[in-house]
């Protein structure tokens, strides 16, 4: 299945995606959202598979990616509300939705403010912090601001290469890393967002039916994630961290659509 892209207008500035399927009557669109400093190029491998049988788009997050750059520091509710108007702007008025990290806080957000817009909600990797956590990813957001020296991106490369990442090619490696500057200077703010969101406080208002998704390693509470929401089921992805897409992406997207295609 062909990975076709394409830039939406909306008032703040154009916001790039990545599609796969076709829109078909009577069934919601899947929107999938990225974790940062990242971009749509995130679900490259999974996009084809998801698209098989429904329309799949994966956003870049505005200051990600090929997406506008916002001209001020923005927190997730602002994420949310640039991808509301991106989707607005495609013509959708019901999805079903899946972010990853950053982008499961941002769907979260969404689900909670848009809720009759969103029909089924997926959240691999919730970043519900304890306060230790909350704290290290407050002082350690990445990628590191650019430095005149360039050392920044020694740092950064060996940063991405040091994960384990067994299954995930060498070349692909480089080309996730070459994706966190694409937004400019500013690609620590998606970071900096999510240590600061309220995430606990979020889940209890999600009404969507839900399923996280818990990679091994992934930092966060993901089965406390699951408590929080009402109406949840976790699913645990025998892989480490977030590369789950890359290296077992048929694993993933089996989980997602029978998710998203179980009868009530």
């Amino acid at each position: 299945m062909m990975i076709r892209r394409a830039f939406v207008d909306t008032a703040e500035g154009q916001v790039h995606v990545r599609m796969s399927g076709a829109r078909q009557a009577g069934q919601a669109p899947l929107l999938l959202l990225h974790q940062s400093p990242a971009s749509s190029l995130t679900y490259a491998e999974i996009l084809p598979l998801l698209g098989a049988d429904r329309w799949a788009i994966a956003v870049d997050t505005p200051g990600f990616g090929e997406s506008f750059r916002p001209a001020t520091q923005p927190d997730i509710a602002d994420y949310a509300r640039w991808i509301m108007a991106a989707v607005e702007a495609l013509g959708v008025e019901r999805f079903d939705l899946m972010g990853l990290f950053t982008g499961a806080g941002i769907a979260s957000e969404i689900a909670a403010t848009w809720p009759g817009h969103v029909r089924r909600l997926i959240l691999a990797g919730p970043p519900l912090f304890t306060s230790e956590q909350q704290g290290f990813f407050t002082a350690n957001a990445w990628p590191a601001r650019p430095r005149v020296d360039g050392s920044h991106l020694l740092d950064e490369w060996r940063r991405v290469m040091d994960r384990p990442m067994p299954g995930v090619p060498f070349e692909r490696r480089c080309d996730a890393y070459q994706e966190f500057y694409r937004g400019g200077g500013n690609a620590i703010w998606g970071e900096e967002a999510i240590a600061l969101y309220p995430l606990r406080e979020i889940l209890p208002r999600i009404a969507a039916p839900t399923m996280v998704i818990e990679p091994l390693g992934i930092h966060g509470d993901c089965a406390g994630a699951a408590d929080l929401v009402s109406d949840s089921r976790l699913r645990r992805i025998e892989y480490l961290g977030y590369a789950m897409l890359q290296a077992v992406p048929d694993q993933v997207a089996a989980c997602v659509t029978d998710f998203l295609d179980w009868e009530v």
